[in-house]
């Protein structure tokens, strides 16, 4: 299993530079609710980057030299940042922008508590995945025992009712 990578089938909706995930057979009427921007429809992959405090938000990093010289190469930098980040803020990381553009930042510009997160393409957070049920009201935390633990960390699972109001959910 790539735990780099998640597939999703469904609605991506955009909202902003953020965007939820809706699934079940009543997504589609749950969607046409909102105006919101549809990203992707059908099969949908999400893969892993980094918060920074600032705009644009959202860097997909590839590799990091840190203030010791030590290169540190995609995922591998995923298990360093949470500690390294903070033990070696000037360290440089480089990636990817939101126009998918080479670009380099710091470890302290990332905010390192919200990451990883997913994303579609390079400019849009998927912030999480809304089941739509018709059985269901008020929106419940659900987990995903078989997503990858990144994943489950970077994407906010609900089930909610067709009528959710899914702003509340970013």
């Amino acid at each position: 299993m790539n735990d780099l990578i998640l597939t999703l089938n469904g609605l991506c909706l955009a909202f902003d530079f953020r965007a939820l995930v809706l699934t079940g057979p009543h997504a589609e009427d749950a969607a046409k609710k909102t105006k919101w921007t549809i990203a992707a429809q059908g099969e949908i992959q999400l893969e892993l980057a980094v918060a920074l405090f600032d705009r644009p938000f959202i860097f997909t990093p590839r590799s990091i030299i840190t203030e010791r010289n030590q290169t540190i190469e995609w995922p591998r930098l995923l298990d360093w940042l949470p500690d390294g980040g903070y033990q070696m803020p000037r360290s440089e990381v480089f990636g990817l922008d939101v126009r998918g553009r080479k670009a380099q930042v710091f470890a302290r510009d990332i905010d390192l508590e919200a990451s990883p997160i997913a994303v579609l393409g390079y400019a849009t957070w998927v912030m999480g995945l809304v089941e739509i049920d018709p059985m269901a009201g008020q929106p419940q935390r659900i987990d995903r025992p078989e997503w990858p633990d990144r994943f489950r960390k970077a994407l906010k699972c609900y089930r909610a009712g067709p009528n959710v109001n899914l702003q509340k959910l970013l």
